[in-house]
This record gives C-alpha cells, sequence and structure tokens, in this order.
C-alpha cells in the first residue's frame, strides 16, 4: 500500500515537472474542454427540458392524469399519495345553463367539477369582464364568451341541473389534451356541489379526471406502476406528451440535446486523439530512457496510468469549473427565452463532466499509451517502428462505446456508433488517397508549393489523423447546422402562420344554409364536410374485441364512437400512401389513416364493418392517408363513401382561420340564436400555447447549437496548436536560408487549405446524407436539400479552419530564426 502512494505521488511530481515543460498542456486543454462541455451542456439541456415540461404541465394543469370515462377508483389516489404525490379530481360533462336575469336564455355547455379550484400546476387566467373572486359554495366561474352568448352581468344567475349559482368571475379554459373536447363553453364549480344539481343520472356521459402532481422522480415512478398494472377504460395522459403535436415537438427536441452533448464530447476527444500522438514521440523517448536504465514493465505502465489519472483528474475538475462559471454566465440569458424557467440540479451535469472528462482521455488516448508502453530501449539509439495492435485499438472503441451510452439513448447507440466508423474509414481512405495523389505530383511541383508537399508527405500518419479528427469535427458542425434547420423548418410548418384557429362543429343538415349564409355575411367561406358517429367493429368479418388488444390507444379506439367523414373527396392536404387499383373495386370504399391501419393490421382491399347509430355498414379499404394532425385542419381516422340507398345520420363540421375576434364573438352569438346546437370553438389559445412551446424548444436548440460551435471551434484551434511542433521545425529551416514571411504563409497554409477543402466537402456531403437519416428515422421530420445552406455551411467550415491556421501561425510568422529555435527548446 505503502509502495503504491509513493508511486502515486511520484507520478504526482512528474507529471507537474512535465507539466510545466509543456509535455501535457494540449491534452490537458482538451480535457478541460471536455468536461466544460458536458458539464455546460447537460445542465443546459436539463435546464431546457425541465423548463419546457413545466410550460407544458402549467398548461395541463399537472404532471400527468389519470382520465376515463368510468368514476377512478380510490386506490389510484391512495397510490398517488403512497409516491408522495398532490392530486385533484374532477370531472366533465355536457349540460344545458340557463339564465333568467336580464332575460331567459337556455345555452349548451361544458361543465368542470373540481375538488380544489386552483390547478396543481400553473394558474387559471383570470377575465376582465367580469368582478373575480375565489371559487365558492354556490358559485362558478365561467368562460368569457359565455357572457356574449347568454348576455350575463354582475347580477345574473345560472340554474345547473335543480341549483342556481352566482358569478365569481371569468377564467380562460385550457384543454391540451384535446382541444377538440371543448365542444361548449366551460362553466367550473366545486366537487361537492354538483350533487346538489342531480345533473348526474343512469346514462349520464362523464369524463373522470384524477391530475397529479410532484416530483419528476416519483412522477416517473407512478407511471411506471400504472403502466405496469395497464387498466383498462383509464387513460394516462402526461406533460411529455398531453397531444400528439406536442409530443412530438419535445421528443425532437429532447433528441437534440443528446446530440449536442454527444457532439461536444466528440469533438474534444478527437483534439485529444492528435495531442495524444502528438506527445507519442515525447513518452517513447522518455520511457526508452527509463528502459535503458532498468525500469520494469509493470512498473513504468503504473507510472504511466497515474500520470494519466491525475491528468484527467486535475483537468476534469478544472473543467468543472469553468464549467459552473460558463453556467452562472448563461442563466440570465435563459431566463429571458423561458417563461417559467426551472434550474436544473446541478450534481447530474457536475458527475457526467467529470466521469465524461476522465473517460474520454482513456478512450481517445488509449492506443497512444499503448503504444508508448511498448517502447523499446533501443528507441534511445534509433528510431524503432512498431506494430499497431488491433486489440488496443478494439478497447479504445469499447471506451468510446461507453462514453456514448452515457450521454444517448441506448436505441441510438448503433446509429451513432455505424455512423462513426463509417465516416473514419471514409476519412482514412480519403487522406490515404490524398497522400498518394501529392507523392505522384511532387515531382512536378515548384517554389513553395513543392516545399509544402513535401512537408505533408513527411508525417503522412499525423495528416491522416488530422484529416479524419478535422473531417468529423466539420461533419459534426455540418450536421447541427442542418438537423437544427430541419427541426425549425418542421415546427414552422406544422403550425404556419393562418393556421385554422377556429372550428364549426354539430351542425344539422336544415341548417346549413343557414350557417353558411352567416360566414357568407362576414365574407368567409369555409369548406363543410359532412361527418357521422361511427364505431369500428370488424376487419374481413372478424370481430375486433377490445380486450384483445396490446395497446391501450387501440382499446381505447374501439371501445368509443369516431367521426368518421362521408365524402367521396379526400382532402388534398392528406398524402396518398397507397392505393387499390380501380379494377378492384367493389362496393363502397374507405380510405383509412396510415397509423390506425398498422395498429389494427388493416391492409388495402380489407372490408371493414361499422355501427353508426345503429346502422351496421362494410366498406373496401380504398386508400391509405398520411395525416398531419398537428395542422388543425379536419382530419379523420376513417373516410368513407356515401351510399344513397341508406343515407347516414350525418352532421356538418369545418375549420378556418378567423383573425377577428370580434367576427368570432358576432358569428358565435348569431349561430345560437339561429343556429341552435350548431357551435362554433375557438382554439387559438391552444394554438399559442403550442406556439410557446415551440418557440422555446427553438431558442433551446439554437443555444445549444452556438455553445456547440463554440466549443468545437476551441477544439479545432487547440488539435492545430498540439501538432505545431513539426510545423515551427520546418519554418526554422526556411528562416534559416531566407525564406520570406509571404513564402513561409503560404507553405503553412498549403496545409490547411488541402486538408479543408477535402474535409469539407466529405463532412457537407455526408452531414447532408446523415441529416436525411436522422430527419425521417428519428425526427419524423421530411428534410429537403438546400443548396443554400450546404454551399454556405461549407464554405463557413473552411473559414473557420482556415481562421483557425492563420491564427494558429501568426505568433510564429513574427518571429526571428532564433525565436523560433528557443521556442522549440523550451
Amino acid at each position: 500500500m505503502k509502495k503504491r502512494l509513493l508511486e502515486s505521488l511520484a507520478a504526482w511530481h512528474w507529471f507537474i515537472r512535465s507539466f510545466r515543460n509543456g509535455d501535457w498542456l494540449w491534452l490537458f486543454i482538451a480535457i478541460t474542454i471536455a468536461s466544460a462541455s458536458v458539464t455546460t451542456i447537460t445542465y443546459l439541456g436539463d435546464s431546457i427540458k425541465q423548463s419546457m415540461l413545466q410550460k407544458a404541465a402549467d398548461n395541463l394543469g399537472a404532471d400527468l392524469v389519470l382520465r376515463s370515462s368510468r368514476p377512478i377508483e380510490q386506490e389510484w389516489e391512495d397510490q398517488a399519495k403512497a409516491f408522495d404525490l398532490q392530486s385533484n379530481r374532477s370531472l366533465n360533462l355536457v349540460t344545458m345553463a340557463l339564465s333568467e336575469n336580464p332575460k331567459e336564455v337556455f345555452q349548451l355547455i361544458n361543465l368542470r367539477a373540481v375538488e380544489k379550484a386552483q390547478p396543481l400546476r400553473g394558474q387559471i387566467t383570470q377575465g376582465n369582464e367580469l368582478s373575480f373572486a375565489a371559487l365558492q359554495k354556490g358559485t362558478v366561474w365561467i368562460e368569457p364568451k359565455l357572457i356574449d352568448l347568454m348576455s350575463l352581468n354582475e347580477q345574473s344567475e345560472l340554474l345547473l341541473g335543480e341549483r342556481h349559482f352566482r358569478l365569481s368571475g371569468s377564467v380562460q379554459s385550457s384543454s391540451l389534451i384535446n382541444p377538440m373536447t371543448q365542444f361548449a363553453p366551460q362553466v367550473t364549480m366545486l366537487l361537492e356541489d354538483l350533487q346538489d344539481t342531480r345533473l348526474i343520472g343512469p346514462g349520464s356521459r362523464v369524463t373522470y379526471e384524477l391530475a397529479l402532481a410532484g416530483s419528476q422522480k416519483n412522477i416517473e415512478a407512478f407511471a411506471a406502476y400504472f403502466r405496469d398494472r395497464d387498466p383498462s377504460f383509464i387513460e394516462l395522459i402526461s406533460a411529455k406528451a398531453p397531444s400528439e403535436d406536442l409530443e412530438k415537438t419535445l421528443d425532437r427536441a429532447w433528441l437534440f440535446l443528446d446530440l449536442a452533448a454527444l457532439s461536444a464530447v466528440f469533438v474534444a476527444g478527437l483534439s485529444i486523439l492528435i495531442a495524444s500522438r502528438f506527445y507519442l514521440s515525447r513518452w517513447r523517448s522518455s520511457l526508452a530512457l527509463l528502459r535503458a536504465f532498468g525500469g520494469e514493465d509493470r512498473q513504468l505502465r503504473r507510472l504511466f496510468a497515474w500520470q494519466f489519472l491525475w491528468i484527467g483528474i486535475s483537468s476534469s475538475l478544472l473543467g468543472l469549473i469553468l464549467g459552473l462559471v460558463l453556467i452562472q454566465l448563461i442563466i440570465p440569458w435563459l431566463e429571458s427565452l423561458f417563461t417559467p424557467y426551472v434550474s436544473a440540479p446541478l450534481f447530474s451535469p457536475l458527475a457526467l463532466g467529470f466521469i465524461s472528462g476522465i473517460l474520454v482521455l482513456w478512450s481517445f488516448a488509449w492506443q497512444a499509451f499503448q503504444e508508448a508502453m511498448g517502447t523499446s530501449p533501443l528507441q534511445v539509439f534509433k528510431s524503432v517502428s512498431q506494430k499497431t495492435s488491433v486489440a488496443h485499438w478494439f478497447v479504445s472503441f469499447i471506451l468510446i462505446l461507453v462514453l456514448i451510452g452515457m450521454i444517448v439513448q441506448l436505441e441510438f447507440l448503433l446509429w451513432v456508433c455505424l455512423v462513426g466508423i463509417a465516416l473514419s474509414v471514409t476519412f482514412y481512405l480519403s487522406a490515404t488517397l490524398l497522400l498518394s495523389v501529392l507523392k505522384k505530383s511532387h515531382a512536378q511541383t515548384r517554389g513553395w508549393l513543392r516545399i509544402s508537399i513535401a512537408g505533408i508527405l513527411k508525417q503522412p500518419e499525423l495528416i491522416k489523423i488530422q484529416l479524419i479528427s478535422i473531417g468529423l469535427v466539420l461533419f459534426v458542425l455540418m450536421l447541427m447546422t442542418f438537423v437544427r434547420q430541419d427541426l425549425l423548418n418542421a415546427w414552422q410548418q406544422s403550425l404556419p402562420e393562418q393556421t385554422p384557429n377556429t372550428f364549426v362543429v354539430n351542425v344539422q343538415p336544415y341548417q346549413l344554409d343557414t350557417v353558411a349564409s352567416l360566414f357568407d355575411e362576414q365574407a368567409l367561406q369555409p369548406d363543410f364536410v359532412p361527418m357521422a358517429r361511427g364505431r369500428l367493429l370488424q376487419r374481413n368479418s372478424v370481430d375486433l374485441d377490445p380486450s384483445t388488444m396490446a395497446t391501450q390507444r387501440a382499446k381505447r379506439l374501439l371501445q368509443r364512437e369516431a367521426n368518421i367523414a362521408v365524402t367521396d373527396q379526400l382532402p388534398p392536404y392528406n398524402q396518398i400512401t397507397r392505393q387499390l387499383e380501380k379494377e378492384k373495386h367493389q362496393g363502397l370504399g374507405v380510405s383509412v389513416e396510415e397509423e390506425i391501419a398498422q395498429l389494427f393490421g388493416i391492409q388495402i382491399g380489407d372490408q371493414l364493418t361499422f355501427n353508426f347509430a345503429g346502422t351496421t355498414k362494410t366498406y373496401q379499404v380504398r386508400s391509405l392517408r398520411k395525416v398531419n394532425w398537428q395542422s388543425f385542419r379536419l382530419n379523420f381516422f376513417f373516410i368513407v363513401e356515401p351510399d344513397p340507398s341508406v343515407p347516414l345520420n350525418i352532421s356538418y363540421i369545418s375549420s378556418l382561420y378567423i383573425d377577428n375576434k370580434q367576427i368570432t364573438g358576432t358569428l358565435t352569438q348569431q349561430m345560437a340564436q339561429q343556429a341552435s346546437g350548431a357551435l362554433l370553438i375557438d382554439v387559438e389559445q391552444i394554438i399559442q400555447q403550442i406556439r410557446q412551446i415551440m418557440q422555446q424548444a427553438a431558442s433551446g436548440v439554437s443555444a445549444l447549437f452556438l455553445f456547440t460551435l463554440i466549443a468545437s471551434i476551441a477544439v479545432l484551434f487547440s488539435a492545430t496548436l498540439a501538432s505545431q511542433e513539426a510545423r515551427i521545425q520546418t519554418w526554422l529551416l526556411l528562416r534559416t536560408i531566407g525564406a520570406t514571411n509571404r513564402q513561409i504563409r503560404l507553405i503553412g497554409l498549403t496545409e490547411f487549405i488541402l486538408l479543408g477543402l477535402l474535409s469539407g466537402i466529405l463532412a457537407a456531403s455526408f452531414a447532408q446524407l446523415v441529416s436525411f437519416l436522422v430527419g425521417y428515422q428519428l425526427l419524423e421530420t421530411s428534410p429537403q436539400f438546400s443548396w443554400p445552406l450546404w454551399l454556405g455551411t461549407f464554405i463557413l467550415s473552411i473559414g473557420i479552419l482556415f481562421a483557425v491556421g492563420w491564427f494558429s501561425q501568426k505568433p510564429y510568422l513574427k518571429m526571428s530564426a532564433n525565436q523560433l529555435k528557443r521556442h522549440l527548446t523550451s
């Protein structure tokens, strides 16, 4: 034990002495950058994620919501308490409200009875139309648009069932779970008042909810507990996925956070790879001398391993300090981007940053370490070549896998490895080809170009490593650029300007002309689509039993009726993915949304049987459609052809964009008076909430991209300086024989120009290809090739590399031959 302690102290003193002489400097800088980058980006990613989830939870009013068409058993509330979660029971039902002051008016409403007036997450949005007071027994809050619909004032009362209620104010409803559930204005009361109304009886259609909130750990534990038991008739809704559009937005943002963290570590690792190859000759000289004086292999391995450990610990700790400084600097900026802003705990980023710093050292320097350990004592007298061991590269690869696995989700690990291997091999072969071409053309060149090519050919292995490293750094930067642009485009296209913000529902056939004329008076021409309520019963004459379905979604869809369009015109904004040949058509046809087709195993040509309010009809599957559910346009799981011989009980539905709230209010009143039962639903608030979350996600993605860009430039700079000694030796020789600054500058920059052009073209091409794969397979976006973006990214990357080469050489070009010599010997 004492011997090991003395060895570690000896290694520490040797490390300090070598560090002062510059032997570990660039490794130290690279590890510091890696540790600081992982710490900062992990904190940045965690804070962005928690802030976005908090925003989604505020809009949902909870972290989790259990929802059912049946009363939710007490055991779930008890279990929530066991997981230390807060709970709030509520229920929703559609009923009629009567106001007798100032005049008698009936209005269909969505009644929401809550156990606690305040939501578990977020705050209620108060209106200024009425005096506001806390919700108490015998009082209700109403949605602002109900005031105009029923001509209400401060003294008005609402008759709900068998009881009158006073108005305590107006509040804006929010339903990120499903905005289309808000068929009618919302009225909120306390749950204890509901029994006195006697509104719930046999046959009442009630939706029961249990809202839950607590720490992220406890919420995840409860969600896992719920999914393990998989109760029937209860749906679990999470703030992570309150609706399909938000779920996709958040999932895409999480993936980009992982990509940003991985990129920062990867580029720092490549810098370590270059630096370790540069220091290898020094290590071998030192080890050869120690072996010549009788140093044992095991002792020397421990000595160098201790030095690696010391540099890993010290540089990682410095990286943590630098990361904390950067975190404090970016917190005010994050607070301006996110409302609310949630600061993530620091323990996880610090722990991951420290471990990553040490692991990235061993992952990328393992091969150089093993080569150094194989140094022969003869190295003191002459250079002895060594064979590269495949086993050492394999160990390095395993360490890199562990490092990647700490950062990205396991399902993406294979992707990262395959892309990394393919790119490394491609860049290596490209470097070999470049050296071969330069070797053949060397004799035909003259002047500074001949000297510069000779300098490149002098160190072929370093050039190969540099091309691989620089190419991969540029690839990561370009990939981040392309993926970021695809994400921003996808989010922008999902909710473009003039997205439909108003739905018109429950228009009966005899009311269609009246409603259409009301819209025509406001210079609006919405397209009304006929639809019927129906439930899928059979596929190819085989009953579809909800109890045999593998997923909760499939069970729910079979247990309830769906809105089914009744028209022979398919929406132009739906993409047809498969279609039945016309000669195979039989009877009536149905078009099916492709995800529903996958869920139930529906194929082109299958026969589907539906129940429409007691009427059973069978249709042949004629086409499958891809639907963008985030568009807020009219979309349907099923679109069936009309049958003139047996007409279905239909109503009409439409969606449109109205940019004037006054027009919305006027139409709402007119429809209530002239087309009773037809409803106009304003979902502008829901759209704005989704847009806010998307904008926050876009800000977070841009922030991570900017930080990764800065870290990559720092890594390129440090990697260039780490391999500078060979260039300085060439410049010293040139300066001695009388070369001018211009000639030396051209010779020095030729290396960067050749490496930059080749690595830039390959990196840009591969980054575009991989961004397409990431977009289609992981992010589910539709990336488009953009020549301006490709060319701009290529030019920017080459410009960055050229600037790094210029500024790294500039100080040495001002030195005289004696100054360069002193620099090399210092």
